[in-house]
């Protein structure tokens, strides 16, 4: 039994013919693997991109709240003096109080459902790239 691609088994050493499909397998996989490289990095710098814009649209959201907290707290105050002038002042407490609730939990709703739509961040924009080289290179294929 003669062996033909000139296996060492003694040696445990690879054969010739394994060599060259393995660097044929490297080969053909290398356009592929630097593909998918390719599109994990600008998923990173999108993903980071978003985020970036979101902290600093979350740092000034605090601050805008903060101030919004004072200039409520002396709208409150406003509005219980004005409301006073004709109720008794437990009245135009409990009115402002009612108005200054429905207010913040339709806000709050509103704010919730724009969080929800934020996270988590998705890179939309190299997903469909992506899915556009593959569609594309499958229609190179098919001849299309």
């Amino acid at each position: 039994m003669t062996n033909t691609d000139h296996d060492d088994q003694a040696t445990g050493r690879s054969s010739f013919r394994d060599t060259m499909t393995a660097g044929l397998v490297q080969k053909a996989l290398e356009p592929v693997l630097r593909a998918v490289r390719d599109e994990v990095a600008s998923a990173r710098r999108e993903v980071s991109e978003r985020a970036s814009g979101a902290k600093n649209g979350l740092v000034l959201t605090g601050v805008a709240a903060a101030f919004a907290l004072t200039t409520l707290i002396a709208l409150a105050g406003f509005v219980v003096a004005l409301l006073a002038l004709a109720l008794p002042v437990w009245a135009a407490a409990g009115i402002t109080f009612a108005g200054f609730a429905v207010i913040t939990a339709i806000l709050l709703a509103v704010g919730i459902r724009g969080i929800r739509r934020g996270i988590p961040p998705v890179p939309k924009d190299t997903m469909r790239s992506a899915r556009d080289r593959v569609t594309h290179r499958d229609g190179e294929r098919t001849g299309s």
